[in-house]
């Protein structure tokens, strides 16, 4: 109740629902409102967010994000995560902290919440910007160092004496895990999901048997990881399979849950006693994150031959930590490198960070506008690596909403005419097949948000639903209109009285599939060779039916 009544105020200030939840764990833990008497069932759950956070990271890790911009952002990625490392390490060393802690503290400061930007960056519609595919390339070289990070602490977990053969050990466990996921992906997961993809409630519950009982087989003792890593790799095993956007789709609610669970016995964990000894180096590295993170991947993209306004807009997306940050600190604890002081930094840094953070990001623009005159020295390249980059955005295209029977038809017509398009279907079988021919086709629900955008549903020219069912075509209605799309609509019904309600709805045409046949027969009567004209449409039937 309490996470949800804050969850509600800060939303009033456009902030992320984590703030809520590691606030509400600060009032029931340290400021002592409400003690947290079943704190091993709660720890217990929150690990469970963990795996599923971890496990959607892996689901949504498209690797092709990474080519589609080329190795510039690989290379930003990395130097980024090398160069804030180093300095934040500086920094708290200059504050007092231990190396082993500070070393902890400047890793903490370079992984950015790929969750948060991603949504923001949704809200503004940036995603498809240069700059918003660069941001998610960055995010991508984050979190696959991050995963290799927490792989690596792991392994010090078990008690060797030998460190090289730890880690050696580590890594060929490591190897075999990869290769159960390669098989799976490969060879059996294709075939199973053609069967499960076709029931909503087959897929959601195969997907959580296979994240959380993977991520069961990692963390067993013979193995050696924990719970977090195994649930990233069940999703890389799902990452290329065609219904991973539906599969997203159905954890995402879950996972928020669940999630929410792990920041509120965090924030319960935060230290206030002596608050005075942590509030200098708190503010001190949120300062650095805020404006030094942006500062430092502002330099590099321009060094790289990016535009000044595009290497700023993405600076400004990495002001802020992310949940890596929080995981590894808590595993640091757990493993006694760091203390409950070191952690509580950590989240603190991470409240003012995010918080900071989500306003720079909605008002990039602005901010921009106001300083761009006293930073155009570094655009001394003059935009040189966008010269010969052509972003393939979709704009006044089709997007056709089920390809099955009638909208295999359309399909034809629209290849025939040549009229960019996308196909947004339910059915895996379906998807797959169009995939194969090379159509752009998503496996997923029209009423997805991210499946709008993946659509740009927003700049849709043309918007054809063959989705015979009267609620699912009303819900498409809805959220057509929901996007601000100005794309005409063309929707099918079962009956007339099913048609005037859409019309009602401001449907620009409704099919009506007996009306049509009603037509076609019409003139096939009224030809004055009807036995001619059947024999010749019969022939001309069967060689489409064959072909489907």
């Amino acid at each position: 109740m309490l996470a949800g009544a804050i969850a509600v105020i800060v939303s009033f200030f456009r902030q992320p629902s984590i703030l809520a939840y590691i606030l509400t764990g600060l009032i029931l833990g340290p400021l002592g409102f409400s003690k947290l008497t079943e704190g091993d069932t709660l720890k217990g759950l929150s690990e469970i967010g963990i795996t599923l956070l971890l496990f959607m990271v892996g689901l949504e890790l498209d690797i092709t994000e990474l080519k589609k911009i080329g190795k510039t952002a690989t290379l930003a990625g990395i130097c980024q995560v090398c160069i804030t490392t180093l300095i934040g390490f500086g920094i708290s060393q200059l504050l007092g902290f231990s190396t082993i802690v500070s070393l902890y503290l400047g890793v903490a400061l370079t992984f950015s919440s790929t969750i948060i930007v991603v949504k923001l960056l949704s809200e503004k519609k940036d995603l498809q910007s240069l700059y918003g595919k660069l941001a998610v390339g960055i995010f991508v070289v984050q979190d696959i160092i991050a995963i290799f990070l927490l792989v690596f602490l792991g392994t010090l977990g078990h008690e060797h004496s030998n460190l090289a053969l730890t880690l050696g050990l580590a890594f060929l466990k490591l190897l075999g895990l990869i290769g159960i996921i390669f098989v799976h992906s490969k060879f059996i997961f294709p075939t199973v999901l053609r069967y499960v993809g076709k029931s909503q409630e087959l897929l959601l519950i195969f997907s959580l048997a296979w994240a959380l009982g993977f991520a069961s087989l990692t963390a067993l003792p013979i193995v050696g990881f924990n719970l977090a890593i195994g649930g990233f790799l069940a999703g890389v095993a799902l990452a290329n399979t065609a219904v991973h956007y539906e599969i997203s789709a159905k954890i995402t609610p879950l996972r928020d849950f669940f999630i929410m669970l792990f920041f509120i016995v965090l924030g319960s964990q935060l230290v206030l006693g002596g608050f005075g000894s942590i509030l200098t180096p708190t503010l001190v590295l949120s300062a650095f994150v805020i404006i030094g993170n942006p500062i430092i991947v502002l330099i590099l993209l321009t060094a790289l031959g990016f535009k000044l306004r595009t290497a700023f807009f993405t600076g400004f997306t990495v002001g802020q930590i992310s949940e890596f940050s929080l995981i590894l600190g808590s595993l640091g604890m757990s493993l006694g490198h760091i203390g409950q002081k070191e952690l509580s930094i950590i989240t603190f840094v991470g409240i003012i960070t995010i918080t900071a953070s989500s306003y720079f990001i909605l008002h990039t623009r602005q901010l921009y506008e106001r300083v761009k005159k006293y930073i155009g020295w570094l655009d001394y390249k003059k935009g040189s690596a966008e010269r010969h980059m052509h972003q393939s955005e979709l704009k006044n295209h089709c997007v056709l909403i089920g390809a099955h029977r009638l909208g295999e038809r359309v399909v034809a017509s629209l290849e025939k005419i040549g009229m960019p398009f996308i196909v947004i279907d339910f059915n895996p079988d379906v998807a797959q097949s169009l995939g194969k021919r090379g159509i752009h086709v998503l496996c997923g629900d029209i009423t997805d948000e991210s499946i709008q955008d993946l659509a740009n549903l927003k700049k849709a020219k043309l918007v054809i639903s063959t989705v015979p069912d009267i609620q699912d075509t009303l819900s498409v209605v809805q959220a057509i209109m929901k996007s601000g799309s100005k794309a005409k609509l063309i929707v099918t019904a079962a009956d007339e009285t099913q048609a005037l309600e859409l019309y009602e709805h401001e449907a620009d045409y409704v099919l009506l599939p007996h009306f049509i046949g009603a037509d076609h027969l019409k003139h096939i009567l009224e030809r004055k060779h009807t036995d001619f004209s059947l024999s010749k449409l019969r022939a001309r039937h069967v060689k489409t039916l064959q072909s489907v």
